[in-house]
């Protein structure tokens, strides 16, 4: 399978201002007092070499993943980042009739205010599948593009739309790949999606509170769910359990309560995701070097290390 992240910010989309993009490129040419910048390989070289975050921009646009398997798609969340992914779709040589399968955790804005852009929607004979747990899940989409709030109405979209509404924790099938769901934690509900094809497992699991409220068994039951997944993509928004504990019932959590699942959970791979708008791409680094400092003491004697990585918007990983 292959993930691609088209929008990894949670809560509202983050562009770079014009501030911030001249603090990465002073530093860049500040350090590139040696380096040939009239060679094009040796500029690539120097950026490919440079610290992070000054060649990094973790990205502005809300949930939205790509998951494939040779030529099957899943969709998982309607964030804005689904207006970028609809566009390299039709670059891809989308073909009107086609069939779209989309999985959503829940119906906050940021999850779903991509859908209005999204060019496949446009296209006649085009048959989108949207799924979900939360029950009228045609009204919620409905709502976000009625006229008070939007130009043009669901109606007004040339693509066939069929919603279809998921028994909590019931298993399916769609094309090569297996989906389970289990609830979270977060306010008005969400829910993680566990996915299978071929002998590999991803979870994705934004939007999760794990601390203060769960007992022991409910904790141990996430534990379950993740448990010897290939991939985990976890909410990490606050960057210190003092954060959650400031804004306890928001429905977030931190890299520290992931790592501490993932370990429990023999997960191989944790992926830091729902990047909180207000932090800097700095300020994502800082907390993902501070994540990796407290998973080298946690981690020392395994013989079989979790790996770690931060999401940034066009990230892309075969599992």
């Amino acid at each position: 399978m292959r993930i691609t992240f088209w929008g990894t910010r949670g809560s509202l989309p983050s562009p770079m201002n014009t501030n911030e993009f001249r603090v990465k490129a002073k530093r860049l040419l500040m350090n590139a007092q040696k380096v040939d910048l009239v060679n094009e390989a040796a500029i690539d070289t120097y950026l490919d070499t440079a610290p992070l975050p000054d060649t990094m921009i973790f990205g502005g646009n809300t949930p939205c993943l790509e998951i494939t398997e040779g030529d099957d798609q899943l969709i998982f969340d309607c964030g804005s980042g689904m207006r970028v992914l609809g566009k390299e779709m039709m670059k891809r040589g989308f073909k009107p009739g086609e069939r779209i399968n989309i999985f959503q955790t829940h119906t906050h804005w940021d999850h779903i205010m991509g859908f209005p852009f999204f060019a496949p929607a446009y296209t006649r004979n085009t048959e989108i599948n949207i799924y979900g747990v939360h029950p009228n899940l045609k009204e919620r989409f409905e709502q976000q593009m009625d006229l008070i709030h939007f130009p043009i109405t669901m109606d007004e979209m040339s693509s066939n739309i069929n919603f279809h509404q998921l028994s909590q924790g019931k298993e399916i099938t769609v094309g090569p790949f297996t989906i389970q769901n289990k609830a979270l934690h977060h306010p008005g509900g969400s829910y993680a999606y566990r996915i299978s094809a071929g002998n590999k497992e991803i979870v994705f699991a934004t939007d999760g509170e794990y601390t203060y409220l769960l007992s022991d068994k409910e904790f141990q039951s996430y534990v379950d769910f993740y448990r010897d997944s290939d991939i985990l993509i976890f909410d990490a928004m606050y960057a210190s359990v003092e954060q959650v504990i400031e804004k306890e019932n928001f429905g977030h959590s931190t890299a520290v309560i992931g790592i501490n699942i993932s370990l429990s959970a023999n997960v191989k791979t944790l992926i830091l995701f729902h990047h909180n708008p207000e932090s800097s791409d700095s300020q994502i680094i800082d907390a993902f070097k501070n994540a990796e400092k407290y998973l080298s003491m946690e981690n020392k004697s395994s013989d079989d290390p979790l790996n770690l990585i931060v999401a940034y918007d066009n990230l892309v990983i075969d599992v």
